[in-house]
This record gives structure tokens, sequence and C-alpha cells, in this order.
């Protein structure tokens, strides 16, 4: 009984330029995939289609209101700041539904181990710089939605705050509450602009709702 050996052809040798070719095919073919909805969002941000709409200067009381806003928020924060590692007492009432101290001394004066008057400081230091004026006349895209994300995500952790000096403490701070109300008012402000100067806005065109 005999057997036969089959003998197997070595693989062909792909040559230096066939390998480029085959590479270049193969990142071309990655470029053709339709990306994600982020990386569409980003890139829409950095470099918009030509039939987008351009970004329209603000009204200057506007750009003079986010300043301004941002700068009373960051001299409050640091103040509270200050406060805390200084141990120093708030000028505040201490008696009643009016307690700086009760509510600056509590557990959720603290959030993820940080103070949450330094995660205010912090806030205001980036509002400060996004709000600067050659910040609102910038026509990158990217800048004016930092600024009307970053209000949103404030907005958000005012409520949260509240919320737990209500419903938890049961007693509030004005020092913390003016910095609650000044959030509030940029947020308001953003939603009112940055949309519209990005060309978001309504029926309306956008110098209207930035004039």
């Amino acid at each position: 009984m005999s057997s036969t050996r089959t003998r197997q052809r070595p693989p062909e040798r792909i040559t230096r330029r066939e390998r480029a070719e085959m590479q270049s095919q193969a990142a071309r073919a990655r470029q053709e995939l339709p990306p994600g909805a982020t990386s569409r969002v980003l890139a829409y941000l950095r470099k918009p289609p030509p039939d987008a709409p351009v970004v329209f200067e603000p009204a200057r009381w506007r750009a003079i209101s986010g300043l301004v806003l941002s700068i009373f928020g960051f001299g409050v924060s640091t103040y509270l700041t200050v406060a805390h590692y200084s141990h120093t007492p708030l000028v505040c009432s201490s008696t009643g539904i009016v307690n700086c101290a009760k509510v600056t001394s509590s557990a959720e004066s603290v959030f993820l181990g940080v103070p949450v008057a330094l995660w205010g400081l912090l806030f205001y230091v980036a509002m400060i710089a996004v709000n600067l004026p050659v910040a609102w006349r910038s026509t990158d895209r990217r800048i004016h939605a930092l600024r009307l994300a970053m209000t949103v995500v404030g907005m958000c952790f005012v409520l949260y705050l509240v919320s737990a000096e209500l419903l938890i403490i049961k007693n509030i701070c004005l020092w913390c509450t003016s910095v609650h109300v000044v959030t509030f008012l940029l947020f308001v402000l953003m939603v009112t602009t940055v949309p519209q100067m990005l060309g978001w806005g309504g029926s309306r065109s956008a110098r209207d709702w930035t004039r």
C-alpha cells in the first residue's frame, strides 16, 4: 500500500509595493465608514459644511453680562473656598432656616472628596475664560458649544445642591444661594444666546435673537 504525499505550495510572497497598496485600501475603507454620532458632532463643530450658518456675534450686552456674572460667581466661590480651608466662620446667620455654618459643614458640602466651594471656584475660573470678549468673538463653534454645555452641567449641579439643602440639611446658605442664582442667570443667558449664534434657533434669524 503506497501513500502519496501532497506537497503544499508555499505562500506567495507579497511585495513591498503590494503591501503598501493593501494598507492604502484599508485606510480608505476606514475613512468611508459612517462615523458615530459623537464623531459627526465634533467634526461639524470643528469644520461645519459650507451650507452651515455662520457664527453670529452676539449683542455686546450679552457678552458683558456673561463675563460680569462669571466674575461675581468667582468672587463668592473664592470667599467660600478660603473660609472652608481656613475654618473661618462665614458672615451669615447661624440661626433659623438660614444657617450657613450648618450647610457648609454638612456631609453634602463635599462632592467626590472635594469641597463644593472648590468645585464652584474651578467652574467659575473656566466660565471666565469662555466668557472673555475674545472668546465671544471667536468663529470656532466648539468654544460656544462648550460654553453652553458648561452652564447646563452647572445648572444640574445647582439643582442637586438646592435639593440637598431643602430636603436633607433643611437649611440654606445665603452665600451658596447667591452662587446658585448667578449660575441660573448664566444658564438662561447661554440658552437664549448660544444656540442662535450657531444657527440652531427657530423661525427667527440668529441675528435677531442675538441682538
